[in-house]
């Protein structure tokens, strides 16, 4: 009874979540959701319309200035649910419409006829909104949306499980302009074809060849592990990785809990860290983990895994560092110390703040990413660059395995190597990093950073859990259970 416990709980923390939806209501050119800092499968909306839409029709909306239905024929739409439509310019097209959205209410929202048997249905647009490539915030909250001039309307109809596609049939789109157009626009229909490519965990790493990682520190490819089960690890921790005192000082030390009192995925006793950020610092905790102390140089590519839990109920109100790589050397790479090429450089983790509880889709979780210090003589402050999956938007309550890899550029080239693992699936991968211009640069050091900001302290107390650090020369991969 106790190996199917602890099976259980590997396949709720491993099995892989569905994707939601294609896009939401914060939707723009760059994200699929800006709330959740998801990416557009393509990388861009302007691709990924290329690769998925299909053309339906062609129709005109003459200037007329005032409000009048617009009715077009969905006879040629394959049924799915939910149904995906989009209207941008046809070619040769001069002129933008303005349509009354789902905002406006009423009869003048965005909204499907059609026959149900004999029976006469109409459903609104559950989401209705408009992206351009010039405007960075999400339109979806406006009373209209714009077609034409470059910008392309999203609707997206989700009719009732219990309903039988087979059986419609008339279907139209009717659509109210408002009382001004901008010129006689000619635009075309496209519905969205996209299914999301299956994704499988890579699972052989090192990890694979040690059940629970009972033993992999002993792996020749493994810099240093610890799963935090041994109480003495506080007292070693100055001949396994390097501190620097007066920040570990203010982190008050490190904290354990046990595995019962955090839904520990493996389902076996032990404990793992907490980190808590409180509303009366930025700090939450610090460590390094310094190559050339453990190991005696400093490697040019590593991989470092761990596990991370944002607690239940936790709302994080802004933006943050978290676990990653760094080379600063005590010079830059942090702070608002630029790295010029030859002084330093960093890859931590980063976090943003919870999604907002009225998204539907992702209300409540906290996307996560990187915090890049490259060379940018222009930019004293590092850049923050979310991974952009729904794997890297942490639904708090729920294990993850975060594994990152680096490989350093060719001085004064940007060949530079970064990728990242979730449960294994490798959900973001960069291959022109800059990161030096000297080869006297390495990778100094793992880092263990907990921190709130920036500058602002948080605005609710929240935990993070820390737990089955590995640091390798090849990939390490999941758990094996």
């Amino acid at each position: 009874m106790k190996n199917l416990f602890i099976f259980c709980y590997f396949l709720v923390f491993f099995a892989l979540p569905s994707k939601a939806e294609i896009f939401d209501n914060s939707v723009t050119y760059n994200y699929a959701s800006n709330a959740a800092r998801i990416y557009w499968p393509e990388g861009n909306f302007a691709k990924f319309h290329k690769q998925y839409a299909q053309h339906i029709n062609k129709f005109d909306v003459q200037d007329v200035d005032r409000e009048h239905t617009v009715s077009i024929d969905l006879s040629s739409v394959k049924l799915t649910n939910p149904l995906v439509l989009t209207l941008s310019a046809a070619p040769g097209n001069k002129g933008v419409t303005d349509f009354f959205s789902v905002e406006k209410g009423g009869y003048k929202a965005p909204q499907l006829t059609f026959l149900e048997g004999d029976k006469k249905r109409l459903l609104l647009a559950e989401i209705d909104t408009f992206v351009a490539k010039k405007n960075r915030k999400p339109s979806g909250s406006k009373p209209i949306v714009k077609a034409g001039g470059g910008h392309t309307v999203l609707l997206k109809f989700q009719f009732t499980e219990n309903i039988d596609l087979n059986s419609l049939k008339q279907l139209k789109l009717l659509l109210t302009t408002t009382n001004r157009q901008y010129g006689k626009s000619s635009l075309q229909t496209h519905q969205i074809h996209y299914v999301p490519p299956s994704r499988q965990p890579n699972t052989e790493g090192i990890a694979s060849k040690y059940p629970l990682d009972k033993g992999i520190e002993q792996d020749s490819a493994v810099y240093y592990a610890d799963d935090f089960n041994k109480q003495s690890w506080l007292s070693d921790i100055k001949q396994s990785i390097g501190i620097s005192e007066p920040i570990w000082q203010n982190t008050g030390g490190l904290q354990f809990v046990e595995h019962q009192q955090v839904r520990h995925f493996s389902g076996q006793p032990g404990n793992s860290v907490k980190m808590p950020f409180t509303t009366s610092r930025n700090l939450a905790g610090n460590l390094d983990f310094y190559f050339a102390k453990q190991s005696g140089s400093e490697p040019e590519e590593a991989y470092f895994r761990y596990y991370s839990m944002l607690a239940p109920g936790a709302k994080v109100s802004g933006g943050g560092k978290l676990p990653g790589f760094g080379g600063t050397y005590n010079k830059a790479g942090w702070g608002g110390r630029a790295n010029n090429g030859k002084n330093g450089w960093s890859a931590r983790g980063s976090f943003f703040k919870s999604v907002s509880p009225s998204n539907t889709d992702w209300g409540g979780r906290m996307p996560i990413g990187s915090y890049i210090y490259e060379v940018d003589t222009r930019n004293k402050y590092g850049k923050s660059i979310p991974w952009g999956d729904e794997l890297s938007t942490m639904q708090p309550g729920r294990w993850y395995a975060i594994e990152q890899y680096v490989k350093l550029n060719s001085p004064g080239k940007k060949n530079g190597i970064f990728k990242v693992w979730i449960d294994g699936v490798l959900i973001y991968e960069r291959h022109n990093m800059h990161f030096r211009d000297t080869e006297k640069l390495k990778i100094e050091k793992v880092w263990l950073n907990y921190y709130f900001g920036g500058v602002a302290k948080p605005k609710n107390n929240f935990n993070m859990y820390l737990d089955n650090i590995v640091i390798a020369s090849s990939y390490i991969g999941p758990i094996r259970k």
